[in-house]
This record gives C-alpha cells, sequence and structure tokens, in this order.
C-alpha cells in the first residue's frame, strides 16, 4: 500500500474549522531533501523544502514517530496543532494566498531494526528500519513529508557513515567518498508517487551502454561484498532485457538501473531499480525470471502509474510479458505447463473466495496473486490470441506513449487495444474485469453426419462471451479451430473436410475456465488457500510437534485449525514418517504413494481422501529433516508430490491430469 493511497483516507477527516470551506488546490510539487542516516545507531535526520502552487488548505503529512523541530510555511513557524491518524502526523495549513508556497520542515528519529521476516512478512506494510547490514525506508511509511496524494518532483541528499553506501530511485547527479563517509545527490524529474531509501556496505559495479538518439544508460549492482561475483551476469542480464522492452514497448523512459541487495527477502521494484533479497540473488534462475518482471515494472508501474481505484492492471500486465513470455521462449510445453499451474491454482481457491479484478490491489496473500497476476495475465492472453500479436504490441505501445508518467486505468487499457483493433471489447473487460469465479465449460454432446460435426456446448450462468477452442481427431488428422459460446447452451454445426471421431474441449488452456475434475489432480495449494482445511500433527514427539505446527501457520494462509481426527473436510497431516504412515491407516486415508517412499529425508505428498475431499501430508525423518521445510516448502503449492534433502528439493511433480474428450457417435 501506498502512502498517497492511505492518506486518501484521511480526505474526510476535519483538521480545522474552515478545511472543509477551503480545498486546496495544488501542483507542481518539487521536495528538496537533505537525509542523514547512521545505520549503526539507526538515527535519522532529515530537512525538507517543499515548494507548490497552491490554494486554500495543505495538508502535510509525517510519520508519528519523528522529533519535530520545525514547521513553518512561506517563513511562518506553523502553529496549529497535527492530527494523528494510522501512525501519521497530519497538519492542516492554511494557505494565505494563491500562488508559489514553500514548507519547510526539520525533523529526527530513531528507526527500527532490521527484524527477522520471512517472504510473507515483505508482502505486509513494513516500517522504516536501519542496521548495519543494511537499512531499508520504504515509501508510503510517513519517512519524508507529502502533501495529500499529490505526485511530486525531487532532490535528494544523503549522508551516510564510512563504510555504507546508499541510494533512492532517481538519477545519480553526484557522489564522494572519504574518510568522512558517503555522500551523494540524487534526481527524480518525473512525477513520483513515493520515495524509497536503501543502504548497505554495498561494492558498486557499473556499466554505460549507450543508446542512439538518447542519453546512455546507467547499469549498476550494489551488492553485499559476498555477491561481487554475480555482478557482471546480473549486469548482462539487465542489458538484455532493457534491450528487449525498449524494442517491444517503447524506449527505456531513464537514464539508470540498479540491481540491489537486500538483508530482508524481499522482492520489490521501484523507478530504476529493484531490491531483492541476498538468498533470491544467488538463486541461479532469478536473472532469467525474476529480474526480467522487475525490469518490466518501469514500464509498467512505475513509467505509467496503476490507478488503484479502479484496479491493478500493471501485475497481470507484467506477468504476461515476462513471466509467461519467457515461458513461450522455453518452448510450447514450458508455455502450456505456466497455464496448466495457474487453473490449477485458480481452481484450489474454494468457490466464493476470490475477488474481481477491479478489487485487486496488491500482493497479500496466495489468493490475492493468483486472481492479480495469473488471472490478470491469461486476460491478455486471451486477448492476444483474439486480436493477434502484431495488433496486441501495437495496442501496448500506444497506451505507453498516451499514458508515461501519469496514471492509468483498465479502461484506458482497453481503449487502447479498441483503437490498434478496431473492436469494441467492453464486454470482454468487463466480464473479466468484474465478476469473481470463472466459467466452467462442458461438451453436452457430440454427432456426426458424414464429414459434418453436430455439437453442443453449456456454461453455468450468467453466461460468459467465450471464444472457445476445438481440438478435433479426423479420419485425416487433427483439426483445431474455435466457436464463440454466448448462452448457458449452444448447439454448433462444423462442416469439416474428414469424418470427425473425437473433439477435446480447450485442450491447450487457452481459456480462463474452471477446470474439469477429471483435469485437477490434487495439489498442496488446495490446502494451503482453503479456510476449511483442518491439520492434525501426528506424532508422539513434543518436539516434532512444536515445528509441525510452526509449519502449518507458515503453509496456510488462514490460522490452522488443529484436530485429532479426519472431519471429512480438506486436511493436512504432518508427522514423523512412522507416525504419518499409522495415522494414515488407522483413518483408512490413501497410503504414501510409491512415488516418494524411501527418498530423501523429507516426503510430501497430496491425495484425496475417501469423503472427496483433498489431503496433504509432510512426512519427515526427524524434527531436523521437518524444520529444514520451514522456509522452502511454503513455495510450492502449486506441486503434487516433493522429495528434499533437507532444505533441498531433489524431485518434484504433479499427478496427471485428462484433458476434457468427448467421443464423437
Amino acid at each position: 500500500m501506498t502512502w498517497s493511497r492511505l492518506f486518501r483516507g484521511l480526505a474526510g477527516l476535519v483538521l480545522c474549522a474552515n478545511a472543509a470551506a477551503q480545498p486546496a488546490h495544488i501542483e507542481s510539487v518539487h521536495q528538496d531533501l537533505s537525509v542523514e542516516l547512521d545505520p549503526a545507531t539507526r538515527e535519522l535526520r532529515v530537512s525538507a523544502q517543499i515548494g507548490f502552487e497552491g490554494s486554500g488548505v495543505a495538508r502535510l503529512g509525517l510519520g508519528d514517530g519523528f522529533a519535530v523541530e520545525a514547521v513553518a510555511v512561506d517563513g511562518d513557524p506553523v502553529a496549529v496543532a497535527p492530527a494523528r491518524e494510522s501512525g501519521l502526523r497530519v497538519w492542516a495549513l492554511e494557505l494565505k494566498n494563491t500562488g508559489r508556497h514553500q514548507i519547510v520542515v526539520r525533523y529526527s528519529g530513531t528507526l527500527q531494526a532490521l527484524p527477522e521476516i520471512d517472504h510473507r512478512a515483505t508482502l505486509q506494510r513494513l516500517p522504516p528500519m536501519a542496521g548495519t547490514e543494511g537499512s531499508y525506508l520504504p515509501g508510503g511509511t510517513g519517512w519524508y513529508p507529502l502533501l495529500g496524494e499529490q505526485q511530486f518532483t525531487y532532490r535528494l541528499h544523503l549522508k551516510l557513515p564510512p563504510g555504507q553506501r546508499g541510494l533512492v530511485p532517481g538519477r545519480l547527479v553526484a557522489e564522494e567518498t572519504d574518510a568522512r563517509g558517503y555522500r551523494a545527490e540524487y534526481e527524480f524529474s518525473h512525477p513520483a508517487e513515493s520515495i524509497e531509501l536503501m543502504a548497505g556496505p554495498y561494492e558498486v559495479r557499473e556499466r554505460v551502454v549507450e543508446r542512439p538518439g538518447g542519453p546512455p544508460v546507467h547499469l549498476r549492482t550494489w551488492f553485499h561484498p559476498e555477491l561481487h561475483d554475480l555482478a557482471s551476469g546480473y549486469l548482462d542480464a539487465v542489458e538484455g532485457y532493457l534491450r528487449l522492452y525498449s524494442e517491444w514497448i517503447g524506449a527505456y523512459p531513464f537514464t539508470e538501473f540498479s540491481v540491489v541487495s537486500s538483508p530482508l527477502p524481499t522482492g520489490f521494484g521501484m523507478p530504476t531499480l529493484t531490491y531483492l533479497g541476498i538468498d533470491v540473488l544467488r538463486l541461479p534462475f532469478i536473472k532469467s525470471t525474476s529480474l526480467g518482471h522487475e525490469v518490466l515494472h518501469n514500464w509498467w508501474g512505475n513509467g505509467v502509474y496503476v490507478d488503484y481505484e479502479r484496479g491493478n492492471w500493471c501485475e497481470g500486465l507484467t506477468t504476461f510479458m515476462a513471466d509467461y513470455f519467457y515461458k513461450e521462449q522455453e518452448g510450447a510445453s514450458a508455455a502450456y505447463a505456466t497455464r496448466q499451474t495457474w487453473l490449477r491454482d485458480f481452481a484450489a481457491i474454494p468457490v466464493g473466495q476470490d475477488t474481481p479484478l477491479t478489487a485487486f490491489t496488491a500482493r497479500s496473500h496466495g489468493t490475492s496473486q493468483i486472481v492479480g497476476y495469473h488471472k490478470a495475465a491469461y486476460l491478455f492472453l486471451m486477448l492476444c490470441e483474439r486480436i493477434g500479436a502484431a495488433t496486441f504490441d501495437a495496442g501496448l505501445r500506444e497506451f505507453w506513449q498516451q499514458h508515461r508518467f501519469a496514471r492509468a486505468g483498465w479502461d484506458d487499457l482497453r481503449r487502447a487495444f479498441e483503437r490498434s483493433s478496431g473492436e469494441t471489447l467492453d464486454v470482454l473487460f468487463e466480464q473479466w474485469l468484474t465478476r469473481t469465479g470463472a466459467p466452467r465449460v462442458r461438451i453436452e454432446d457430440a454427432s456426426r453426419d458424414g464429414n459434418t460435426l453436430h455439437m453442443r456446448l453449456a456454461q453455468d450462468g450468467p453466461a460468459y462471451v467465450l471464444r472457445v477452442p476445438l481440438a478435433i481427431d479426423t479420419a485425416e488428422g487433427p483439426k483445431t479451430l474455435a466457436v464463440d459460446l454466448t448462452c448457458p447452451s449452444q448447439a454448433f454445426t462444423l462442416q469439416l473436410d474428414a469424418t470427425p471421431r473425437t473433439v477435446a474441449l480447450d485442450p491447450q488452456l487457452l481459456l480462463f475456465r474452471r477446470l474439469e475434475p477429471s483435469e485437477l489432480p490434487p495439489i498442496l495449494r488446495q490446502v494451503m488457500l482453503d479456510p476449511a482445511t483442518h491439520t492434525v500433527v501426528a506424532s508422539r514427539d513434543s518436539a516434532v510437534a512444536a515445528v509441525a505446527r510452526e509449519l502449518a501457520s507458515k503453509l496456510q494462509d488462514s490460522v490452522p485449525r488443529f484436530d485429532r481426527e479426519p472431519t471429512g473436510a480438506p486436511l493436512l497431516v504432518i508427522g514423523a514418517h512412522a507416525d504419518v504412515d499409522r495415522f494414515l491407516a488407522e483413518h483408512d486415508l490413501p497410503a504414501r504413494p510409491e512415488t516418494v517412499r524411501g527418498r530423501g529425508t523429507a516426503q510430501v505428498w497430496t491425495a484425496t481422501q475417501p469423503s472427496g475431499a483433498a489431503l496433504a501430508v509432510v512426512s519427515a525423518a526427524d524434527v531436523s529433516a521437518l524444520r529444514g521445510l520451514l522456509r522452502p516448502l511454503p513455495h510450492y503449492g502449486g506441486q503434487s508430490w516433493l522429495v528434499f534433502e533437507g532444505a533441498k528439493v531433489v524431485e518434484r511433480g504433479v499427478w496427471p491430469g485428462e484433458s476434457v474428450v468427448s467421443a464423437v457417435d
């Protein structure tokens, strides 16, 4: 959540008697900030000068934990007391005239120490924090002053003690390192929504990339010393991504891009940089996956801003053009596996537990990621299939040119694609953006008359407007086509070149839909997302039981519900090997499958209970092996089974499913 969005929640707060009568008109905001941070003591000192055009009552906000030394408007000290709301202090400052104004604020405070947190905690709102191993001051926390929800440009002077270096989004204007410490000046000349500050014991590597017709781009890695050997590979990867997306969308809008290491398990994208955890950066696949996603955010999200009041479109578009695109480059099977995973994950969400895309703002748990990233990416996939890749790309480029450094919403995207395609797309966008759930499509009957195929498709009401892909096996080979389904039940007559034998509904999973049971082997996410899941700790060892309870909390989006026996609800069983086998046998539950039996130090698998509900089992050799799963296992919700050696996955897989195929009578 950005600070500006939080500030909108204060709009109705009456801060002084005449605030409502004199609403502020503010524009052209620029901040000059002098920031001094000592990570060892966690002391922060800030002096800010805010210039703007305006009239009425300006609302100035600042974090509640700072000692304010001075607040002045146009040279006059401010006497009005601030109101406190949601961890902020907010001043209502009445401007004496219309024109150019300046607010001066000086304050200091002690930041929090870096916490011990896992990756899920980083999705929540983090406070400003500092330490010699790293400091992170997130935007939206009031560590710098803001005027309401106004965007602003800024220039920031940063001072750090010896052994530390730091940065904020923007252009590095100047820097100096000597016995007194590190000093740098940054400038952000586009309208910004927030400022994030990062510091640490960084070693910096730089590469300058020339580009025709524009200023060069400075690529940098700001890495902890232990990551120094990774710098060259990351610079190579960033250079490739900037070239890819500049050609695809339009010129890179900034003059630098930095990859910054974090002591926390973060994965954040900001204008001109990405802030990734040390352990994340060490993963060999990050350069070919997550890094490109964060680079692309400099177009979507940090180049065109999101109108959050109407839903967050940028995560879905970025997922489609980064994560999914890279799988397409690997080959058709990799792209299919990604679509299959997304649909299986969505099917794991209990009916009624998801939200419409217009309500998605940011990822906070598994369900929000499945909707806001994957369902939204599917919308762009289906749109691209409908209007063609060249037309889709033309719409993207127009959207980029029209909305650079401005807020845009789903409607703006729709209009850009309508102009590029010449089609009316309001029905397509409306149904996928405003409705929860997904259509369930099925073949009701299929028959033939020579080379003519007669078939009826059905969907649950209220009906979606769908282009349904079909694969028809004929006497002379396979044929693919698509039909437009607009009713709850609809008949089709298809004239073919050969006698049809079978027809399969969307075997390549190009349509976002709720999969049929035969297409849905059990996966871990079914018990992870379902609030009805019950957990049984199958252990007589108190140490194993304690770790099992901790693991259950990390695996499930909801607070775990512990029980002693199966209840017919989705079930998670955790324990040592012998205890797990005994529990499964005593309650007539599916036994340990041969796929995992006798392998590794821990085994995880899924099955279906006799009641039809999902079952997931975590079985470990001992308490140490179980403890080794605490960090990695929550990342593998899309799997049906895994084998671990310590904390490392050595084998994994998804039980096979079946396509929906009907014989043609």
